[in-house]
């Protein structure tokens, strides 16, 4: 048995950040900093260091000097890529996204959905009838079929269920393209299960969609639901964008 001194232990890492959307923004803030900043926050930590006697007598114990600028030298910058899709070529923008361009055009190779199951437990009714109204409003931009699905609704959220419900499921139809499941938020446990099931025990393209992820103003809504279009493209085998070869 090991005993902590509670006054001598403090927690690390950090708590559950998807449920605390405040926290996950700031930390997201502070991880995605741009190259000016990234410079202007290391050069204000030297010059602390240098400005600061404990730390400066700390590192000359050690034998260790500071400079209170970086290193420079000369960065070589590359040419943008064309981004290539069906109809049309684009040079990126400036932030180096193409989101928007690739969710209203057609892709280079699109498969369409016509044979999936769409699983869910019966208290996400309402998410399941918004998610599928969404796909069908969104799939047309991108060129891509969206057909009715096999619906299984379940009684409950247990492992179990789910894990019941796909593998008749998938036992009583012939060619399944895509299993789509819509799980509770926070649980990483029916999604490990899933995975497994669909990757090893009975293979089939699948995509998970945690419920929290459905709820929220529509235009949020709308653009998770194209994100997952495109993942759902690429598993089926198609392709969405390609870049001039060779470079």
């Amino acid at each position: 048995m090991v005993l902590l001194v509670p006054e001598l232990t403090f927690l690390t890492g950090l708590s559950d950040l998807r449920k605390n959307s405040r926290m996950l923004k700031d930390v997201m803030w502070e991880m995605i900093q741009s190259p000016q900043q990234h410079y202007q926050r290391l050069t204000s930590l030297l010059c602390r260091i240098r400005d600061t006697p404990e730390a400066s007598r700390e590192l000359e114990r050690w034998g260790l000097c500071l400079d209170t600028d970086i290193f420079r030298t000369q960065g070589h910058i590359l040419p943008v890529e064309r981004i290539n899709l069906r109809h049309r070529s684009f040079l990126p923008a400036e932030e180096l996204g193409w989101h928007r361009e690739v969710t209203k055009e057609v892709p280079i190779a699109v498969i369409s959905i016509n044979s999936w199951l769409l699983i869910y437990p019966k208290r996400l009714q309402h998410l399941a009838k918004d998610l599928l109204a969404a796909m069908r409003s969104s799939c047309g931009a991108m060129g891509m079929q969206v057909g009715q699905p096999t619906v299984q609704e379940l009684r409950d959220d247990r492992i179990e269920s789910y894990v019941r419900s796909i593998q008749s499921s998938l036992g009583s139809q012939d060619k399944v393209q895509l299993l789509l499941c819509i799980i509770p938020g926070g649980r990483d446990d029916i999604y490990g299960a899933i995975k497994k099931l669909c990757c090893v025990q009975t293979p089939v393209p699948s995509q998970v969609i945690n419920a929290q992820s459905l709820t929220g103003h529509p235009g949020k809504i709308r653009s998770m639901v194209q994100k997952v279009l495109l993942q759902i493209n690429c598993k089926l085998g198609g392709q969405l964008w390609g870049v001039d070869i060779p470079l």
